[in-house]
């Protein structure tokens, strides 16, 4: 299974066009085509959680809370984001947040 087609089933239950303006739900890091091993399911993503993934085997993080709301400058690691972000890409973990999208669905 991909992430696409597990973002997909996330996508028709809570439609990223749902999303309020400010919001950044989606894919954020990793791409649609990878294989899926194993996904872990957060409220947010931190260091600590991709570290939990990491642990688990887990390659797809889903959280509620986008780890990147608005655009990043620089990615230097000094900041969580920056730290959750490298240390996502560097594993090829995914990072998708389903957030206001999903607020919204009622």
């Amino acid at each position: 299974m991909t992430i696409s087609t597990i973002t997909s089933f996330l996508e028709s239950v809570a439609p990223l066009h749902l999303q309020e303006s400010y919001d950044n739900a989606g894919l954020i890091t990793g791409h649609p085509d990878w294989e899926v091993q194993s996904v872990l399911v957060s409220l947010d993503t931190t260091p600590d959680i991709v570290d939990e993934a990491i642990a688990r085997k887990c390659n797809l993080i889903v959280a509620h809370h986008p780890i990147v709301f608005k655009g990043l400058k620089k990615i230097n690691g000094l900041n969580y984001v920056e730290k959750a972000v490298i240390k996502a890409i560097k594993n090829d973990i995914g990072i998708y947040a389903i957030h206001t999208n999903l607020d919204n669905i009622y």
